[in-house]
């Protein structure tokens, strides 16, 4: 999957990548979470490394549009032709996929300190 805003370059995703492989440490969880809605919305062969960006998969892993933008691909994707948040929970029934609640920028701070390990030695 290649992404990057208008004008500011391409980032070669592969899932196999460690999150460090980035300058920007959220691109990796919000890829994983994108492919993961993808393919549960298109069935487990999805590739999203070769179809263009789904909206409705990106509303869903991202709890639609904060602040008029969207969680990831903001300016690659086709607005018109993505429904809005309530229109995808007005067709929603229990057995459709759930919209997932957008991490914040400090889960993700949290979630980053959680996995550095930390030597303490008191003498």
């Amino acid at each position: 999957m290649v992404y990057g805003p208008q004008g500011q370059g391409d980032v070669s995703f592969n899932l196999e990548d460690p999150p460090e492989a980035y300058t920007n440490p959220s691109i990796h969880s919000r890829i994983s979470e994108y492919t993961e809605v993808a393919r549960s919305l298109h069935g487990l062969d999805h590739d999203p490394s070769t179809q263009d960006f789904d909206g409705e998969a990106v509303m869903r892993a991202g709890q639609g549009k904060k602040h008029g933008r969207f969680w990831l691909g903001d300016g690659v994707i086709d607005t018109a032709s993505t429904p809005s948040l309530s229109q995808i929970r007005a067709r929603s029934t229990s057995e459709s996929l759930a919209i997932r609640t957008r991490p914040t920028t400090a889960q993700h701070r949290v979630d980053a300190l959680e996995v550095i390990p930390v030597l303490l030695v008191i003498h």
